[in-house]
């Protein structure tokens, strides 16, 4: 269903304004960790331990409404004859409960991503996946990484 652009940018701005109350409750200056902004983005880099978190508020292309999306990269690629093992186990943790996240790959890195629509969204949900992603991300870097070889993300 297309939204009217005025719906849409409601939608938008009410998405942005739950991130940055999260960002100020975690004693951060909004301003300082936005990244890009612009009519249809507005990103945001949060960390959390060892985990880097980016947080983003987007419109859909087609008018759909806005997401949230929030990813956190966990460690680059181990050697070729290691990852069959290392896509199995990041399968097997996808099927077995990390809730409300997934594990991927963008470009040469594992992430672990969570994307949901921003209509209907409230404080306690963007806080809530935050936290649960970036702590994600922070309990399986050095997991995955003594387990399969490869460099946390936030070493590489």
């Amino acid at each position: 269903m297309t939204l009217s652009a005025s719906e849409l940018e409601a939608q938008f701005q009410t998405a942005k304004r739950h991130v940055e109350a999260l960002v100020t409750k975690v004693g951060l200056d909004p301003s300082a960790v936005r990244g890009k902004e612009d009519e249809g983005l507005c990103t945001w880099t949060l960390k959390r331990g060892s985990a880097a978190v980016l947080v983003s508020i987007s419109k859909s292309d087609r008018g759909e409404g806005a997401y949230l999306r929030v990813v956190s990269p966990v460690m680059t690629l181990p050697a070729v004859e290691r990852q069959p093992e290392l896509f199995r186990r990041l399968l097997e943790l996808n099927a077995g409960g990390i809730v409300n996240a997934a594990f991927g790959i963008i470009q040469e890195r594992i992430v672990v991503v969570s994307e949901r629509p921003a209509a209907g969204l409230d404080a306690a949900e963007v806080e809530q996946i935050v936290k649960h992603l970036s702590a994600v991300a922070d309990t399986f870097d050095d997991r995955l990484v003594r387990e399969f070889g490869g460099q946390r993300a936030a070493d590489a």
